[in-house]
């Protein structure tokens, strides 16, 4: 298969958390499709955090887009030179306050290639230790509690976790662990 070619490309919207842009496409079957949009993110984190019994460390949130009430991973931006790992670690202490003495990644997956340019680099943690309380963005009221893995399985076929890309970490670290990769 031969990749798509951009023609032009015009920023719709460009702030501090997205760039939107219209674009207009050469196929290589020589058609050409304007307008096709793209959002442009920055990469994201999500951390498998497991203590020393094994449960998943697992953070609640409202996402005001869906109006829902969701249960995941906790994660978040990478920031504009930071490092995915040493974004990790940042969002785990911010959001729960925890450390980890081990750090394995699990790897990356695109968020949705169709549409968007970012991805999601996912990392187990585990030698778990509480250092500090939250520190959440001004955005963020966050509540976190450590889940059984059945739990977090009940919670998955309940819609309580259910952010698609969260449920599809929680797997790939649950196939890392079986796989004896963490």
């Amino acid at each position: 298969m031969k990749p798509w070619q951009t023609l032009s490309s015009n920023a719709l919207v460009e702030d501090r958390w997205i760039r939107l842009t219209a674009d207009r496409c050469l196929l290589p079957d020589g058609k050409v499709i304007e307008p096709y949009y793209v959002l442009h993110e920055r990469d994201w984190v999500h951390v498998f955090a497991q203590d020393d019994d094994g449960s998943v460390l697992v953070v609640r949130q409202f996402r005001y887009a869906a109006a829902a009430l969701c249960v995941e991973l906790p994660g978040g931006v990478i920031d504009e030179g930071e490092s995915p790992l040493t974004a990790a670690k940042r969002e785990l202490l911010e959001e729960t306050g925890y450390a980890a003495s081990e750090w394995i990644s699990v790897g990356r997956m695109y968020a949705n290639p169709a549409r968007q340019t970012n991805s999601v680099h996912i990392y187990m943690a585990r030698g778990l230790t509480q250092l500090t309380s939250q520190t959440l963005d001004e955005s963020e009221d966050i509540e976190f509690e450590f889940a059984s893995i059945a739990k977090v399985h009940e919670m998955i076929e309940h819609n309580q976790f259910s952010q698609a890309l969260h449920v599809a970490s929680f797997y790939r670290s649950l196939r890392a662990l079986e796989r004896g990769g963490a």
